[in-house]
């Protein structure tokens, strides 16, 4: 049984089966996820397309649906009492699904750590009492668990040998439909419906700005194919050269001469690709003010988490003003000595993930602990 609750989950869960599928006596898996899960046969009894909820206030408003959904798992437990329970992520569901795991005497098998080492360093006795067997994407995290005798296995970062773009930037934009010789900004307002509300905004006002300073350069918005068109409505109004790109993650990243990007999994994968960006975030301001009391780091984007540095600049906020994003954006698209740092950066922060075959290594253990 899987435990998946947003779309970057579901993506690294389906790389997983893709593996799994591919071997001898292949599981049958059940559970929570979504569409991309679902290709690799899949038996998604849960979608997760209504789990997606972020920040504090969101999750106390969406309390009753999320609290339904995780009563439904547990009674998948109970019924179908697999031989073991793999949960992807999304801490605040799956630690409390691992409970009664536990209970049952169901084996765990937690892949992608909490971020312990961001806020809350305290769950990790919670997941020593819960968890069998941790298998991490980034290697300090495994000091955190040998202090407290929790096996844990790195894996490697899921994203590390899956990111990649072998064809020409030229080519890349033609197959995406763009003018192949103009300077290419990419705007990735996240993949969860209140980021795009909050972000597409001040992202499609920046775009505007830099227009009209030059109005050569096109535009590359990226929709995450689980969001629904009406989202990006306000982006058909857009005077300029825009382009709306539907999935097909990578080439559009490749595309792009640099990006503004919602922070998250997607700045590790711009990373691994090689393109400069800014990140923005914004969030409910009760959450944020409550958040930003409690997190432990410094940064929010994973580049500079993994990096131990500012690589890349954050605007949070009210710092995500369409004239901030603006300014630091137009050093990235000219031969700067800020783009030349930020591509040192972004080669450390590719080197420090490894060398790929996660999902690989992350079949074994499945396996092992199966038999």
């Amino acid at each position: 049984m899987i435990s998946v609750g947003e779309p970057s989950g579901d993506l690294h869960a389906a790389r997983l089966l893709a593996v799994l599928n591919q071997r001898n006596n292949a599981p049958d898996c059940f559970g929570m996820g979504g569409a991309r899960m679902r290709q690799q046969g899949f038996n998604a009894i849960v979608g997760i397309e209504q789990m997606a909820v972020m920040g504090l206030v969101e999750i106390i408003r969406h309390f009753p649906m999320l609290y339904g959904v995780l009563q439904q798992m547990r009674t998948l437990l109970k019924v179908r009492k697999p031989d073991l329970l793999i949960l992807v992520d999304y801490p605040g569901f799956n630690l409390l699904l691992a409970k009664t795991a536990k209970q049952l005497g169901i084996p765990v098998l937690y892949y992608i750590s909490p971020k312990i080492w961001v806020w809350r360093e305290s769950r990790i006795h919670k997941i020593a009492k819960r968890v069998d067997h941790m298998a991490l994407i980034f290697p300090f995290e495994q000091p955190y668990y040998d202090r407290v005798g929790v096996p844990a296995t790195y894996v490697g970062h899921p994203l590390v040998g899956e990111v990649s773009c072998e064809e020409s930037v030229e080519t890349a934009r033609k197959q995406l439909g763009l003018d192949p010789n103009r300077r290419t900004v990419g705007l990735f307002p996240g993949s969860r419906r209140g980021e795009v509300t909050t972000l597409l905004p001040e992202l499609l006002e920046s775009a505007r700005q830099l227009t009209q300073q030059d109005p050569e350069v096109q535009f590359l918005l990226s929709q995450a194919p689980e969001l629904p068109n009406s989202l990006f409505e306000s982006a058909e109004t857009f005077n300029g050269q825009l382009y709306r790109i539907k999935g097909d993650a990578h080439r559009a990243i490749h595309a792009c001469d640099a990006i503004v990007t919602a922070s998250g999994t997607v700045t590790l994968e711009i990373a691994l690709l090689n393109r400069p960006m800014v990140v923005v975030y914004r969030m409910a301001p009760l959450s944020y003010a409550i958040l930003s009391r409690l997190i432990k780091t410094r940064w929010v984007s994973l580049v500079n988490i993994v990096a131990q540095r500012e690589v890349v600049p954050e605007l949070l906020q009210e710092q995500a003003s369409a004239t901030a994003i603006l300014q630091q954006l137009q050093p990235l698209l000219e031969q700067s000595s800020q783009q030349t740092e930020m591509l040192q950066g972004l080669e450390q922060v590719r080197t420090a993930l490894g060398e790929g075959d996660s999902s690989a290594r992350l079949a074994s253990l499945v396996e092992e602990m199966i038999v």
